[in-house]
């Protein structure tokens, strides 16, 4: 699903809420086996990564990406989500809805796009850290020439080619969707080279036509069943 365009990712992170005693002081059973059920159920129509945001994010203990090709299914799945214990006792955060497509500006340039083509993620697998950066665009951007845009986008592109073995990424547009235009997604095992990127990219021209953040999410890429019985744990 994910080489798809067209289908739709949404990023929601919680934080769990307190598990209150009844009153004969006893607290209820919270176990992750109803969201196992849960994605058994909608395993044909979305998918799911979760990650443990707990430490490295304030105001947020996990969150959930789900891709789906209809964004009222990944919306039935977070409302289903809500009816289980786990999703009972959480409270929704942030939010973040995108769309992946077709890219914009490399397609106009056959020699940029075959260096993107042949530089690939190769470090372990799966990643250990996933780190979500919103973008928006200044309104002055969106009133440059393509020509210009793609002078710009190729600086852009070129300094990050370096890191591309060690650090994944993923891109979703978001204007219209959301109050920002692209949500960026980040998988990687090195934390320094993921750094240096970012501050590469802070020394670019296009730098001065973007604002990134607010929020920005990090947290440890876990299997679903691993990250909701870690999660589950703090409630007991």
């Amino acid at each position: 699903m994910l080489d798809e365009t067209g289908v739709f990712g949404v990023f929601a992170a919680f934080t769990v809420t307190p598990v209150r005693t009844n009153n004969a002081g006893e607290s209820p059973d919270i176990t992750p086996d109803g969201v196992t059920d849960l994605l058994t159920n909608y395993e044909d129509d979305v998918l799911v990564d979760a990650y443990v945001l707990e430490g490295l994010t304030p105001d947020a203990d996990y969150m959930l990406r789900i891709h789906a090709r209809e964004l009222t299914t990944a919306q039935a799945f977070l409302q289903d989500f809500r009816e289980t214990t786990l999703g009972g006792h959480s409270q929704q955060t942030e939010a973040l809805v995108g769309l992946i497509r077709e890219a914009v500006y490399t397609p106009d340039a056959p020699d940029l796009n075959a260096e993107l083509e042949v530089t690939t993620y190769d470090g372990p697998e799966p990643p250990q850290y996933a780190i979500v950066i919103p973008v928006r665009k200044t309104a002055e951007w969106w009133n440059l020439s393509n020509e210009k845009q793609l002078e710009l986008m190729r600086g852009h592109i070129e300094p990050t080619l370096e890191y591309l073995d060690s650090v994944r990424r993923q891109l979703y547009h978001a204007s219209g969707l959301d109050d920002v235009d692209f949500i960026t997604y980040f998988e990687t095992d090195d934390l320094v080279a993921f750094n240096n990127l970012y501050r590469d990219l802070q020394s670019i021209p296009e730098y001065r036509y973007v604002s990134y953040g607010d929020p920005t999410l990090v947290g440890r890429l876990q299997e679903p069943a691993t990250a909701f019985d870690q999660v589950t744990r703090q409630l007991e």
